[in-house]
């Protein structure tokens, strides 16, 4: 803002014609008649003020509280269950089978013819024919008839008994047995203990600072000069011209 003041001051002055003596000795600012008849002016100084900004930046902190953590550990136990085998001997029976034989006897026949003769008697005669024609037959003379002995012989069937062995077999059941050994087993209870890890957290302090930046308004003030003209009104920075000069500089405003 005040780059944009100064600037059209600047352009004033160098559009305003100037008048009087400008270049005296110091001394106070004499306001110079224009030649306009009826109208006087004079530059005046008055205050004006204007708000710059002031750009801040700083660490603004504030004390919080963390969590801090750590790993501790402590000793746990437990009862585990365990196997414990030992060997023992132990004695297996089974029941086998086993095929006994023994030799029995039984009757059997041997069939077979033998011859047997016999003595029988019988009369040999001396014969005739008697009867007539077709009746003839031969009849024994008696008195001729001398018994002779005959062999008779036929063949007989006759049978032979023998005693023939032939095996009988039976299951015969027997206990067998043979050790051998074996694991026996039981569970027993065992404690096992470990470092168990665990996390102890406190509360500490700490500072958390953040960066702050701030445009801050800041007051100043400043002279400028002011046409004023005799007929009582007044305007800062007016339509005419102005020229600004050092020290005893003459400045005149139309």
């Amino acid at each position: 803002m005040k780059l944009i003041i100064f600037f059209g001051l600047f352009l004033y002055g160098q559009s305003a014609p100037q008048y009087g003596n400008i270049g005296g000795s110091g001394g106070q600012t004499q306001p110079q008649r224009a030649p306009t008849p009826g109208v006087s002016c004079r530059t005046e100084y008055t205050t004006i003020w204007d708000t710059e900004y002031i750009e801040t930046e700083k660490q603004e902190c504030n004390t919080i509280y963390v969590n801090s953590c750590s790993t501790q550990y402590k000793k746990k136990c437990a009862n585990v269950p365990r196997q414990e085998c030992t060997t023992v001997q132990d004695r297996q029976c089974s029941t086998v089978y086993n095929e006994v034989c023994v030799d029995q006897y039984r009757t059997e026949y041997d069939s077979y013819t033998e011859t047997e003769c016999s003595t029988e008697y019988k009369d040999d005669c001396e014969f005739q024919w008697e009867g007539e024609g077709n009746a003839k037959v031969w009849v024994p003379i008696p008195g001729t008839c001398k018994s002779n002995p005959y062999e008779k012989c036929q063949d007989v069937p006759k049978q032979k008994e023998r005693q023939v062995a032939y095996p009988v077999c039976n299951k015969v059941p027997e206990q067998k047995c043979v050790v051998v050994p074996k694991q026996e087993c039981r569970t027993v209870q065992e404690q096992k203990c470990s470092n168990e890890p665990y996390q102890k957290c406190d509360k500490v302090p700490k500072q958390d600072c953040q960066s702050v930046h701030k445009k801050i308004p800041n007051r100043i003030s400043r002279r400028v000069p002011k046409k004023v003209c005799d007929n009582g009104s007044g305007s800062e920075f007016g339509s005419g011209s102005i020229a600004v000069r050092s020290g005893s500089d003459a400045i005149k405003f139309e």
